[in-house]
Order: structure tokens, then sequence, then C-alpha cells
């Protein structure tokens, strides 16, 4: 249900991508799962993020895939208060207005890091849950109509906001490869969001 690849981006790559979310710091943090942006796969990429972005495509998509481009946003949330509910990808924009309901081809997360809890799990009504351990450089890739979320800091679905300490930030990039470009999602160079991604590290 869930495929799994440890190590997946070049250790350089994987790096710089890493680097480029520490510049970024606590900007949008509390919409980073809402700011999303479009990149399409012929594109030139403008930072570590969009490069890892093409590299990932080379995983998660077969040889004569027909996706146009990939969705990738940010997911950045402390355990103890997840953010999201379980849910399954969708053209929310067209879905609201209206349209029918369309999902990306495949959904991906890569990790980079481990943190208490913070797995993402799958659902298929014909199987058992399957959770993915945080690690650094780990790579989920999964059909893009599955029900899915991210555990909290006791391994649970979460119900709440958890008492103590908040612990380490979940980081990861999430990247969903669709057949057309969703609904009102813009490409990167032409938002205002996240513009230390390109900044360059003096020599």
């Amino acid at each position: 249900m869930v495929r799994v690849v440890d190590g997946a981006l070049p250790a350089p790559l994987f790096r710089r991508a890493r680097e480029a979310i520490r510049r970024v710091g606590g900007e949008r943090l509390a919409q980073s799962y809402w700011t999303t942006f479009w990149m399409p796969l012929d594109e030139t990429p403008r930072h570590p993020l969009e490069e890892a972005v093409l590299a990932l495509a080379r995983i998660a998509l077969p040889r004569g895939h027909r996706c146009s481009g990939a969705e990738w946003w940010l997911g950045r949330s402390h355990t103890t208060d997840v953010p999201i509910e379980f849910h399954v990808d969708q053209d929310v924009k067209l879905r609201d207005a209206g349209g029918p309901l369309v999902h990306p081809v495949t959904s991906t997360v890569l990790f980079f890091n481990r943190v208490r809890g913070g797995q993402l799990a799958v659902l298929d009504e014909s199987r058992p849950m399957q959770a993915v351990e945080p690690r650094a450089n780990r790579y989920a890739v999964f059909d893009g109509d599955r029900v899915h979320g991210v555990l909290d800091a006791r391994g649970r679905v979460p119900s709440g906001k958890l008492p103590g300490p908040k612990g380490r930030l979940r980081i990861t990039l999430v990247v969903n490869f669709w057949r057309s470009r969703p609904t009102g999602v813009r490409m990167w160079r032409h938002s205002r969001a996240y513009r230390r991604l390109a900044i360059q590290r003096s020599r």
C-alpha cells in the first residue's frame, strides 16, 4: 500500500534541501500545510526543494507516466499538536466550486528528521493501516486517492493537543503528482512565500 525508499535523495542534495528549509525559519509555520506550489516536471528548478521534487519524481513515477507536474509544500508541525485531520488529497478549489472530485495520481512524503510519534498513516478498506516512521531521507509513496494522516506523539490518531513539551518539529516535503495542475495553485516563482529558499550560500 505504501512504498518506502530510504536514502531517497543523493546526500548532497538532501543536505542542501535541509539547509534551504532551515533558512525559511518560522515563516508561515502555522500555514505550512496550506502553502502549496506548482512545479511543471519540465521546469528548471529555482532552489534545492524544486531540485528535490524533480529527483523524487524519478522515484515515484513509472516510465510513460502522464503527470504534468507536482504540487509541493513544506509539512511542519509538532506531533503534540497535529494541525491536519485524516484526509484524501484532492483538488479542493475545484470541489468547492462544484466541480468533480479529482485526486493526484500519486501522493508522496519525504521526511527530514526523526521525531516522537509523527508516523505517516495510510488507510485502505481491505487492509490494516500502514504507518511509516519518520527518518531522515526516507520517502513514502502511495496512491493519490488513499485516506492518510499524521499520528500524534503517542503514535495515535490525533484527537486534540497533547500536554507537555512540544518536542522536535516534524519536517517533511510533501509532493503530489498530478495529470493536470490543481485549481489555483501558483508556482513558487510567482509567489512571495519562502523567498529564502533560493538564497545562495557564500563560498
